[in-house]
């Protein structure tokens, strides 16, 4: 059998005076993980380019008659930098940002279960005499870090970055916060035919999970049911105290967006101002979170094939749809191979290139002409998409967060979810992938609960939602707002997955909203 190789996009930041820049790196020799829930991480490039390249007419934004969220003063009171705080040791790590541990119990509610240290982050705010405070910040996931996200600034805009001390950090199962080994099983899993429709191929699919559950499992060892949602959100707390801040500003991107809204419900009191960009529902199971994503997923594809249609300069041959279903076909019958003889596109990396098509327009002239490529025998573009895809959350963490989350499933639930999966993305049901089956393998934890979220001690809290968002669908956006007793909701008539800086108008409401505590009286869209 012909090896399988990958390529990872790694991202460096070159950072000048308070400017930040951006670099996309080269490849290395193995990849990463994902899969659709995964790719909840923004990309930077992606969103400072959609706001740069905007015409006059998309950058005027409309008058936003706004109240107070709460009475602000005018001119801030200059309060110490986190940095000279002597409560987290914060110190150059020859990163861009500079680094702290904190340690906190492995068990929150069981305090003789030890403890666990985690990776923090902060980019101190260049003028202390305009300092409001401390923007804790989290890029999605679940798998995702602040590594490649505070070097990028955490994607603010300068009069945001310019007035907060920027906290991230790496939640417990992401990088050395709780570390466990088992990336490579994962992206195995997810590179497998997402359809198996023979023994072996059922098999296959099979055995991947089971080694990726052994292997998450096995280096995580008593942890593995210590690393969910519900423990992260109490550390988010504990990252608080020890800021030595009575009140936090939080701005979450989408799975961030659900740390946020259970933050806001448990420690309401504690936040100054909270935006959640891209959330899901925390009212649905995880089974119907996932569901709505692949149908998403499937309809913004599809939005992807008809831009495709509409251009008589697309390169893929006849109807696009036909001509990915045809490649799909080709490739699970014979895989494209490097010359050193590896696989270098195979059905799991067309599905996962096809998705990564879903997260913006200015993707979709990449992902035709890498077709009409790969139709000619050359897989290169597409593998290439895929990997990047790959390479934005690590695979492992993303099974062992979601798994502690969701608890052990049954053979039957899996299932289930699997035939509901491919029945809401309905002709494009390939790009639903069997990678719940790890859960199958978990030991028992307690699942993270699921209900309507109030907030009832939370200052107002800013939902951005986005109508064209894949990945977290713009539903998730209006429920989440509406079952909040202090939310107001911000929609983005867009495209592409999350909001904030993709177009001037919302992120002028987002910035309003984090220095001055302003928003908007109502309900309003942008777009």
């Amino acid at each position: 059998m012909p090896k399988r190789v990958i390529c990872s996009v790694l991202y460096r930041a070159v950072v000048v005076a308070t400017a930040v820049g951006l670099l996309a790196s080269g490849c290395s020799g193995s990849g990463s993980e994902h899969e659709p829930e995964l790719v909840s991480s923004p990309d930077p490039t992606e969103q400072v380019t959609a706001e740069v390249d905007a015409t006059p007419e998309q950058t005027a934004v409309p008058t936003v008659h706004s109240v107070p969220a709460v009475d602000p003063e005018p001119t801030p009171t200059a309060q110490p930098s986190v940095a000279e705080s002597a409560l987290l040791a914060f110190k150059d790590c020859g990163q861009v940002y500079l680094c702290a541990e904190l340690e906190v119990p492995a068990d929150h509610d069981n305090p003789d279960a030890g403890t666990v240290t985690l990776e923090l982050g902060m980019l101190p705010a260049p003028s202390q005499d305009s300092r409001i405070g401390v923007l804790l910040v989290n890029p999605g996931g679940p798998g995702a870090g602040m590594n490649g996200f505070l070097d990028h600034g955490a994607n603010l805009t300068p009069q945001v970055r310019g007035r907060f001390d920027v906290v991230g950090w790496n939640p417990r199962g992401v990088m050395g916060s709780v570390p466990h080994d088992c990336r490579e099983e994962a992206e195995r899993l997810y590179l497998l035919d997402p359809t198996p429709d023979t023994p072996e191929e059922e098999a296959a699919s099979e055995d991947a999970a089971r080694e990726a559950a052994d292997a998450c499992v096995g280096s995580l060892g008593k942890y593995a049911s210590l690393i969910g949602t519900t423990q992260t959100v109490d550390d988010m707390d504990l990252i608080r105290q020890a800021l030595g801040e009575e009140q936090i500003s939080y701005l979450g991107y989408s799975y961030g967006s659900l740390l946020g809204l259970h933050y806001a419900d448990r420690y309401g009191s504690h936040l100054r101002a909270m935006v959640v960009d891209g959330p899901t529902d925390p009212a649905l199971s995880h089974e119907d979170r996932r569901v709505r994503q692949i149908e998403g997923i499937a309809l913004v594809f599809e939005d992807v094939l008809d831009a495709c249609r509409k251009d008589s300069n697309c390169p893929i041959p006849g109807d696009p749809a036909e001509a990915v279903e045809k490649l799909a076909l080709q490739i699970e019958e014979e895989p494209l191979l490097d010359a050193q003889g590896n696989v270098l596109l195979g059905p799991g990396e067309v599905r996962l290139a096809s998705i990564a098509a879903t997260y913006g327009p200015n993707k979709w002239p990449t992902f035709h002409l890498g077709i009409a490529r790969a139709l000619e025998g050359h897989g290169l573009m597409l593998h290439v998409m895929a990997s990047g895809y790959l390479g934005r959350v690590d695979g492992g963490s993303l099974i062992s967060i979601r798994c502690a989350d969701v608890g052990r499933m049954s053979r039957a639930e899996v299932e289930a979810l699997t035939q509901r999966g491919q029945e809401a993305a309905g002709e494009f049901s390939w790009l639903w992938p069997s990678s719940a089956s790890p859960c199958q393998y978990w030991p028992e934890t307690e699942p993270l609960p699921v209900g309507p979220i109030h907030a009832p001690e939370a200052s107002s809290v800013l939902v951005v939602g986005n109508r064209g968002d894949n990945s977290t669908p713009y539903e998730g956006a209006v429920s989440a707002a509406a079952a909040l007793e202090t939310g107001v909701l911000l929609t983005y008539n867009g495209q592409g997955h999350l909001s904030y800086r993709r177009h001037p108008c919302v992120t002028q409401v987002v910035d309003d909203y984090l220095v001055d505590l302003v928003l908007p009286s109502s309900d309003m869209e942008c777009g």
